[in-house]
Order: structure tokens, then sequence, then C-alpha cells
């Protein structure tokens, strides 16, 4: 009889077989010049822009949305720079919070709120010289169109800002986004009249700006931004404003080479902010009247405090008809011997968070 070979010999002559064409295609390329392809470039990225860009806290940031897309569509290509790396703290009203709904981000920027072009154009050069960048996005001039300069004059000053940068580096590309509406948090209703006069402008001149080595491209950022719903006070983006303005700047970059384009958005992203266990006491005052306190939640504006008599049997919380804008709420007079749940609902203009977990407190009976 012949010999019979064992699969598991079959397999190991299969496996040096491969490996031994693969070595020699190889020494081919090699032989032949052939260098192996090069990885694109890593692209330094600056983000310039006003609070919209600074976001506030609690927030997650549409500069977040836009890291993440990135990471899993150009990874390894995009290192965020900039002379800050902080967020609003919208309630104590001054920069340099980190309180980001996710700080696990590459989170550097040039943003600061209430930023303007008037600002900006004098500036820009010395922040470009201490943080180098290839392409700048640029997210600026509702201030301008505000409270100074009419939509021709703010796109000469758009214009001045992207010539200044380029004293740094003559190479840089530029994506510079539309304005945004806004709408009054009061009454609802719209103003900012001047944001589409100047992106029709931008869309018309902004590619006239490029340079053989420097391109300039618009980033279509408000198709589909309604302020009444996607900003929580009317300007300032809510998590579905964020993925919106992330979108139109991911789209330009991917029309540069840089990721892929952003796809569908999704239906309703909820604001995370979340409220912090309360402590119910009774009032130094006597009587049958608690006061329920609370830790902040990052960014809340104000609070709902709910109550559920659990003595009662009641199926739901039922909230005071008026919010809180501090961190303490004293209640009216409570029935001896009842055990009441409290818990808080944090706000941020528009959104709701989730509630806080719950704590119950029964009221003592009256000396």
């Amino acid at each position: 009889m012949g010999r019979t070979t064992s699969p598991f010999a079959a397999f190991s002559a299969l496996v040096a077989l491969a490996a031994a064409v693969l070595v020699a295609g190889c020494a081919g390329d090699a032989a032949q010049g052939r260098p192996a392809a090069a990885s694109p470039p890593r692209q330094r990225v600056m983000i310039v822009g006003d609070s919209i860009t600074h976001e506030s806290a609690g927030d997650y940031t549409w500069r977040y949305r836009l890291a993440e897309h990135l990471t899993h569509t150009a990874p390894g290509r995009v290192d965020f720079v900039g002379d800050r790396d902080d967020i609003w703290d919208n309630v104590a009203d001054k920069g340099g919070s980190h309180d980001y709904a996710d700080p696990d981000f590459d989170s550097e920027h040039h943003a600061r709120w209430g930023d303007s072009l008037r600002e900006e154009v004098p500036r820009i050069e010395a922040v470009v010289r201490a943080h180098p960048a290839d392409v700048m996005l640029i997210a600026i001039g509702a201030n301008d169109l505000t409270y100074w300069t009419q939509p021709p004059d703010t796109a000469v000053l758009m214009r001045q800002l992207i010539d200044n940068a380029r004293r740094v580096n003559p190479n840089m590309t530029f994506v510079v986004g539309h304005v945004l509406t806004r709408a009054d948090f009061r009454d609802n209703s719209m103003n900012l009249p001047g944001a589409p006069p100047f992106n029709a402008i931008l869309d018309a001149q902004a590619p006239g700006w490029s340079t053989p080595t420097s391109r300039v491209v618009v980033a279509q950022t408000d198709v589909g931004w309604d302020p009444l719903r996607d900003a929580w006070d009317g300007s300032h983006p809510t998590p579905d404003g964020e993925v919106i303005i992330a979108r139109g700047f991911a789209d330009a970059l991917a029309g540069l080479g840089i990721g892929a384009p952003y796809g569908p958005l999704p239906a309703h992203i909820p604001w995370p902010g979340t409220g912090r266990r309360p402590t119910v006491v009774r009032t130094a005052l006597g009587g049958t009247r608690v006061t329920v306190s609370w830790p902040a939640t990052p960014g809340a504006t104000q609070y709902f405090v709910e109550r559920q008599v659990i003595s009662w049997q009641e199926p739901d919380f039922v909230r005071a008809p008026a919010s809180v804008t501090g961190y303490s709420w004293t209640s009216e007079p409570l029935l001896p011997n009842v055990t009441v749940a409290y818990r808080v609902v944090p706000m941020k203009g528009r959104m709701a968070g989730a509630p806080s977990p719950a704590t119950t407190f029964t009221v003592s009976a009256l000396p």
C-alpha cells in the first residue's frame, strides 16, 4: 500500500507554500524598487469658533461628535490642536470647566464664548504660530452679525481671518461653516436675520479665496437646523443640534479626503444631565415642612422637585408647579406620620434631564 498523508501534514505543507509565495512576492517588490504604500499624513486640525463651538457644562459638544466620527472613519489621521481644551461654565458664566458629558476625546480647540471675527482677525496669526495646524474649521461670525457688521462686511472679516492664518501656513486648508439662525428663548421669535444672506455670500465667494496651495471650502452646517428644536436656549445646540453641525463639517472634510460622509442622523439624542440624589430634612423653623437640597448637575439652569406620597400609594411623582434656580426647596406643611419620596429633575433651558434617585422621608408627629 502507498503511504497515507495525515490532514495535519497536508495543512502544514500548504502553510509553508503560502509563506514561500509571500516571501517571494515581497522580494520581487523590493527587487523592482516598489515601496510599500504610505499611510495618509496625519492632519492637525484647529477648530475656531464662538459659544456654538465652545459649548457649556454638561454638553458633549459638536467637537466631540466630529472627533468620534473621525476616530471611526479616519483612525489616526486627525489631531485636534488649539490653545484650550475646556468648556464654558454657563452657570458661573466663566471658562475653564471640564464638565463635558464625556471628556474622553481629543478636546483641544480655539473657541471662546462670545468670540467674534472682529476679535479673531488680529489674534489668529499668533494662535496658529503657537499651535501649528494643517486644516482650520471655522464656525464664527454670529456675534459680528448680531452686534457689529452687516453680511458683506462680515464676509470681509472672514477673508481677513483666512489671510492672516496663511501668513503662518500658506498651505493651510480652510473649512468655513455657515452661521446658524437663532430664536429668542422668551417668545420663540426668529432672530439673526443676517445669517442667511451672509451664508449666501460665503457660498458664492469663499471658494474663490482659494490659492494653488490653500483651499477654502464651505460646510453646510445649517442643513436641517431649527433653533426652536435644536438649540436649548434658541442659540446653543442640543445633542441633536450638535450632530447637525458635526455632519456639515464631516461631509466637507470627506470631500477633502479626510474621513467619510456623516451619514443619516439619529432620530433623537436626549440631554445626558441627571439629577443628583437629594437630602431631605425637617426645616429649622419646625412644623411639618421639609427642605429638599441637592448637588448641582453640570450645566443645569433650573430644577423641578417632584413628590410622591408613599403612604397614600400614589402611583406617580407629582411635580411642584414652579422651577428652582438654586439647590434647595421647602415644601408646604405636610401631614404628620406621612412618608414622602422626593426627587429632582434638572433642566438646561428647554432640555429635561433624567430624574435623580428618590429620597424618602417620614414626617414626624408634632410635639
